[in-house]
Order: structure tokens, then C-alpha cells, then sequence
């Protein structure tokens, strides 16, 4: 049998097998050259942050009756809920309770500013869920969404950019390892890289590690879509165009009536948003792929045909958090949703930003320096007068 000059057999077989190889050695690099979605990851990190600082300072008040030593309300839930995390705030006073309380949001406050993501990330999810999950039935799918959401993003690296680790990273240089003989001073090193935020792990372990967590935020969010998009059909009310009607007839995702009444005043509106929510949900997985395969080919259609289904995506969770008094949930969503948007748009906008904040920063001097220059006056006038 004649064989081509890489040992595989002529025909179907040997094209199929050399195909199969091409792939997986493509696969290969893209897991473990580089690490991509960064800017991304960020931005998810920051956003993922910004939504559990919401759900604990907007329930602060309440946290004792909702969850802490006066959710004796629930105590039969609670019994059953008795796991850990949870089991950490169930011995906890108001006092400490409330030190417990605070320390989360300190932590969720790290996670958003990037700083000591590693430490904070991990333990403001713990806390999260000791505090939430200690009454079982105030809890929704948006509380395990989030929580799903942070335990891939601690897989990744979120602070390579926009980010106080990554401030710190530029600032605070390495110590190599090549130098160092002894095992106690490469501990040391390693250590202190660790504290300094530099890597400690061989880079293509880093690089797999954060990839892999990247592919399953983004294979959990394409199922959370077309799940939804299916269940959807299924019911005779979205398959009729009425389904958004109802849920907005609910007292709870009524905080402004006014406005939920004008918008489901007109039949034709009602219609055109139901079946618009179920299109983009079931199409968000085909307009991703086809975005995926062919945009090293420069095809337009396949990415604008994407953007306007993300664009319909964000706007449907904008209409939630406004519409139905979920900012939270929307958040989180869009949050994870945002390692979705590719890098070059990130840069652009970044520069967008910058322009404008420059113009912004100046504007801010002209009026600031009539004041600062007063005070300055005032300042030396103080001083010749006692001198």
C-alpha cells in the first residue's frame, strides 16, 4: 500500500486522520501558547464584584431578619440548609454577625478592584454563599448562576489588566529562581512572587488552567441561553407571543407600574419582545459558532449577525433590572456575558474612555483650581500674618 511521506495511509482514512491531527495540534496551542479573553475576564471580575456588593449593601439593613440570628422564621429551612458554608454564620450573634457581614463586603470590594483577587475571589464566594444560602427560600437561579459564574472565574486570570494586581505586578519585578540553589529559598521566592502577584506556576499550566475555565464560563452561559430559549417554546404562552405579559402583571416586578403599563399597552410591542427573547436566546448559540469559525476568514455578516444578537442579549437584562426590579441578576449576567466581547473592542473602548476622561480631567481643573488657588492664598496670608 502506497503511504504519503507522514506515514498515513492513502484515501478517506489518512485524509480524515490528518485533519483530526491538524485539529487537535490547533486545539493544543490555542490551550496552552497564550491566554485569551483577558480583557474580558476583567471586566466579568469587576462586574461579578459590583453584584454581590449590591445584593449585601441593599439587604444590609434587613441582614438580621434575612439572614442572620433573627431569621428564626425559617428554622425549619434552616435546619435543612445546614451545610457548610453556611454552617459558618449559624452560631454567629448580631455583633458577629455583623463584623461577618462587613468582612464580605470588604472582600467583594477587593475582588472588584482586582486586588489580591487569589485570596479575596475565594473567600468573598464563601462568604457570599454562608450569608445567602442561610435561608434557602429567598434564594434564586440568578444566586446560583453567580456563584457558578465565580467559581470558573477564580480558574482564570482576571487581573492581567484594568486591575490593582496588575498595578502592583508592573511595579514589583520577579524574583528568578535560576540563582537560588537551595529548596527553602526558592520557597521564599516563590512566596514572596506570590505576594508580589507574579506567576508561580510553569506559564503553560497557568495558560491551560485559565483557557479551560474560560471554555466552560462560556459553554455554562450558551446552555443557560438555548435551555431557556427551549423551555420557552414549550409553553403555549410564549408560542402565542403573550409570555412577557404576565410576569410583568406580578406585583413584586412591578416598581414602576406607569412604565410597565405603557410598555405592554400595545399588543404588536408585547409580541415583537416575546418572540424577539426566545429568537435570541435559541440563535445565540448558532450566531456564536458561526462568529467563532469564520471570523479568520474576515466575513462581516457572520460578526454583525452576532453583535446584534449580543446587542439584543444586553438589552434584554437592561429591560430586567429597570423593567422588573432585578438589577442584580441582570448584572451578574452581563458581567459573565462580557468575556464574550472580543479584545480589539475592549482596546477601542478603552480609548474611547481615555479621550473623553482626559477632557473630562481638564474640565474638572478649571473648576477646581479657582478654589485650590483661594485656599492657597488664604494659606500664605495665614503665615505672614503670624510670621
Amino acid at each position: 500500500m502506497s503511504t504519503r511521506s507522514n506515514g498515513h495511509p492513502l484515501g478517506l482514512a489518512g485524509s480524515l486522520l490528518a485533519g483530526l491531527e491538524r485539529i487537535m495540534g490547533a486545539a493544543e496551542r490555542w490551550l496552552v501558547t497564550d491566554q485569551h479573553g483577558l480583557h474580558g475576564a476583567a471586566v466579568a471580575r469587576a462586574l461579578s464584584g459590583g453584584a454581590v456588593l449590591g445584593i449585601l449593601i441593599t439587604n444590609f439593613r434587613q441582614r438580621n431578619l434575612l439572614f442572620g440570628p433573627a431569621s428564626v422564621w425559617n428554622k425549619p429551612m434552616q435546619d435543612v440548609a445546614l451545610y457548610w458554608p453556611p454552617q459558618l454564620t449559624a452560631p454567629l450573634g448580631s455583633t458577629a454577625f455583623l463584623c461577618f457581614y462587613c468582612l464580605v463586603i470588604l472582600l467583594a470590594v477587593g475582588w472588584t478592584l482586582g486586588w489580591r483577587a487569589k485570596i479575596t475571589g475565594p473567600l468573598m464566594l464563601v462568604g457570599n454563599v454562608a450569608i445567602i444560602e442561610r435561608i434557602p427560600v429567598l434564594g434564586d437561579q440568578g444566586d446560583n448562576i453567580l456563584r457558578v459564574g465565580l467559581m470558573l472565574l477564580m480558574l482564570m486570570n482576571v487581573t492581567e489588566v484594568w486591575s490593582l494586581d496588575a498595578r502592583r505586578r508592573a511595579r514589583l519585578t520577579a524574583i528568578p529562581l535560576t540563582d537560588l540553589e537551595s529548596t527553602g529559598d526558592r520557597l521564599r521566592a516563590r512566596a514572596t512572587n506570590l505576594w508580589r502577584s507574579q506567576p508561580v506556576v510553569p506559564r503553560w499550566l497557568a495558560n491551560s488552567v485559565h483557557n479551560l475555565g474560560y471554555l466552560m464560563l462560556g459553554f455554562q452561559l450558551v446552555l443557560i441561553y438555548f435551555s431557556a430559549g427551549m423551555f420557552k417554546t414549550q409553553g403555549p404562552l410564549w408560542q402565542h407571543g403573550t409570555g412577557i405579559y404576565y410576569p410583568l402583571q406580578l406585583q413584586e416586578y412591578r416598581p414602576f407600574p406607569a412604565l410597565t403599563d405603557l410598555l405592554v399597552y400595545s399588543g404588536i410591542v408585547v409580541n415583537i419582545a416575546t418572540y424577539l427573547t426566545v429568537f435570541a436566546q435559541l440563535i445565540f448559540p448558532v450566531a456564536l459558532f458561526l462568529h467563532l469559525v469564520t471570523r479568520r476568514h474576515g466575513l462581516a455578516a457572520p460578526k454583525i449577525f452576532f453583535r446584534a444578537v449580543y446587542l439584543v442579549i444586553i438589552g434584554f437584562h437592561l429591560s430586567i433590572a429597570v423593567v422588573m426590579a432585578l438589577p442584580w441578576f441582570a448584572l451578574e449576567m452581563i458581567a459573565f456575558d462580557a468575556i464574550f466581547v472580543s479584545t480589539a473592542t475592549y482596546l477601542a473602548l478603552a480609548r474611547w474612555l481615555s479621550a473623553r476622561g482626559e477632557g473630562l480631567s481638564y474640565l474638572w481643573f478649571d473648576l477646581t483650581d479657582p478654589l485650590v488657588d483661594r485656599l492657597r492664598g488664604r494659606g500664605r496670608s495665614v503665615q505672614d500674618s503670624s510670621a
